[in-house]
């Protein structure tokens, strides 16, 4: 658990260390509370800060797109201007993610890994990479991104599984060795999903 103080400014609340709201979050969850009377806050609205504004309009218009919706005030309790953009980040990879295995799981059978790795060896030591996202049918495996991704990632995927897609929400960028990239699959799933069955069947 993290825990942080801040000052009411109006409606919205300010990171200050002589603060007398207590913000805690803990996973995904996030609690507001007075400091002086102990009783918790609803409803409560973080100031921005400015940089975060385009990755919070980018959560809101893949929630939108997907209806999956998320707490965007799990990233904002954050004072830190650039640990709430990787945050705002987080939650928006975790809607994306939910929602490609929401449409694969209706045509195929799909599973979902978070605790095994694969172990690469970059130039800067030892490091392990969880499994991907997902794996259709035990055979083609799907990694869901909404931004940049990392090269040795997915070469070290690439070893493991040889049939494998990258697919994006909107436009990316994107180079494999063996694997597929699709852009738009908020748009256009179909082709993802003819792209796996071509390679299953």
């Amino acid at each position: 658990m993290q825990v942080f103080l801040y000052k009411r400014i109006g409606d919205y609340l300010l990171p200050s260390q002589e603060g007398d709201v207590i913000v805690t979050v803990s996973n995904f969850l996030i609690k507001v509370y007075d400091r002086n009377s102990g009783l918790e806050l609803k409803d409560v609205k973080f100031k921005l800060f400015g940089n975060e504004i385009p990755h919070l309009n980018k959560l809101k218009e893949l929630e939108k797109a997907t209806g999956i919706d998320v707490d965007e005030n799990y990233a904002l309790a954050f004072p830190n201007p650039k640990i709430r953009i990787l945050k705002l980040n987080q939650l928006a990879g975790y809607v994306f993610e939910e929602h490609v295995y929401s449409v694969l799981s209706s045509y195929f059978n799909v599973k979902r890994y978070k605790n095994s790795g694969i172990m690469s060896l970059p130039k800067l030591g030892l490091t392990f990479h969880n499994t991907p996202d997902m794996l259709v049918e035990d055979k083609v495996a799907v990694e869901a991104k909404v931004g940049l991704y990392e090269l040795e990632q997915i070469r070290d995927y690439e070893r493991r599984y040889s049939k494998g897609v990258i697919v994006f929400p909107w436009a990316g960028k994107c180079k494999t060795s063996r694997w597929v990239c699709f852009n738009y699959f908020l748009k256009d799933y179909e082709r993802v999903v003819r792209y796996i069955r071509s390679l299953i069947s």
